[in-house]
């Protein structure tokens, strides 16, 4: 069975919505938080949504309605929307495009702005005490050291990565997450270290 225009237009706009979305996919690899899907499905509904309003503002395409009075009903629309309608379109396909290109998962995670992904001195005092009281537990010689060796390594864990991200590494298996934080942190791991072999030499 041949199928109409209306058909063939929807297929087409279809295909792209869905090959744009597994393209950016495999250009990325998004590291499994679903959040990080949001830009390219969000991107992908604009884009396609734009290029269409564009095509029927401007009159690049003509649908086939069905009964005269669909079509009036549409030009009637159109014509209501004016110069904000062709606007609208052109607007629509830069954000979709702006999504697929340069996306910011952050700008759709929920529950969460811009400003609760910025560390505070209260999250750092917090981190410092949460490691430094289990640390301490395990080296009760080095007092002084634990609290340098926490110091440094909150320090550079807030300098290397945002508090969304920590908080979501969080959330993964022990071993991923000591891939992600030992070289983060191995300059102040190995400083402690020597530091404490030399306090332990000097005291015998």
């Amino acid at each position: 069975m041949e199928l109409n225009k209306n058909k063939r237009i929807i297929i087409v706009f279809t295909a792209i919505f869905l090959g744009s979305v597994f393209a950016m996919y495999l250009l990325d690899k998004p590291n499994g938080s679903t959040v990080n899907y949001l830009p390219y499905i969000n991107g992908s509904i604009f884009l396609i949504v734009g290029i269409f309003a564009f095509l029927l503002t401007f009159k690049i395409y003509i649908p086939q309605y069905k009964t005269v009075e669909q079509g009036l009903r549409v030009d009637n629309l159109l014509r209501s929307w004016g110069k904000f309608g062709k606007f609208g379109s052109i607007f629509m396909i830069l954000f979709g495009a702006y999504n697929l290109i340069w996306h910011d998962p952050d700008m759709y995670r929920l529950n969460s702005t811009v400003e609760n992904n910025k560390w505070t001195e209260k999250d750092r005092e917090k981190l410092l005490k949460i490691y430094t009281n289990a640390l301490s537990s395990k080296d009760k010689k080095h007092p002084q050291l634990i609290v340098d060796y926490c110091t440094c390594s909150v320090d550079m864990i807030m300098k290397r990565m945002t508090r969304q991200q920590y908080i979501d590494h969080l959330a993964l298996p022990k071993d991923e997450q000591n891939n992600i934080f030992g070289p983060i942190v191995k300059d102040c791991s190995d400083s402690y270290h020597r530091r404490v072999d030399s306090a332990d030499k000097k005291a015998k």
